[in-house]
């Protein structure tokens, strides 16, 4: 069983000390695929360095940012020239927001109780799974964090939206001691 990182704070000041971990526990086997969120691709192109040895591609979940696909062309073209995927899709928030069903509001809520990172990890393993990308029951680490950067780290079992109950966090690696303020 893994030893959890509690950081002091959240935030991009842990994205270093995060990826360091989840290459460690990568290395250590048993894992599928890694999958992360990068808005701006900083935190892509710091995983691209960190892992670069170990014969994995990324998979690198963004989002949309002022009507626009982030992270943006150049960081996309940059990662899918050396194998990795780039992809975007709804989160639980915004799903609540589309269909007016409270429901994914509160679960993103939830989940939002043990850090914003934590929330993101299961969303971007979520919408991986979804897309096809992962397959339901493979063992990932998930990495994401506050806003920018890496914080939080987890090893999960995919799963869809759709099977959303087969979805399975199993480690937590690191992550905030205390949540960021809202």
């Amino acid at each position: 069983m893994a030893e959890i990182t509690y950081f002091e704070a959240a935030g991009p000041v842990n994205t270093q000390q995060t990826l360091q971990i989840a290459r460690a526990r990568y290395l250590q086997g048993g894992i599928d695929a890694i999958v992360l969120a990068s808005s701006y691709g900083e935190t892509a192109r710091k995983a691209v360095e960190i892992f670069k040895d170990c014969g994995v591609n990324l998979l690198v979940v963004g989002e949309v940012l002022d009507g626009q696909q982030s992270p943006g062309v150049p960081e996309q073209e940059y990662l899918r020239g050396l194998g990795h995927h780039v992809i975007w899709g709804t989160t639980l928030g915004g799903m609540s927001t589309f269909t007016r069903e409270p429901a994914a509001g509160l679960v993103a809520d939830a989940y939002r109780r043990v850090s914003e990172g934590f929330k993101v990890v299961c969303e971007i393993t979520l919408i991986a799974g979804s897309q096809g990308y992962l397959q339901t029951g493979q063992k990932v680490i998930a990495i994401a964090g506050t806003h920018r950067g890496s914080d939080t780290a987890v090893v999960a079992n995919a799963a869809s939206f759709i099977n959303f109950k087969k979805f399975e966090i199993n480690e937590i690696l690191c992550k905030p001691y205390q949540r960021a303020n809202e």
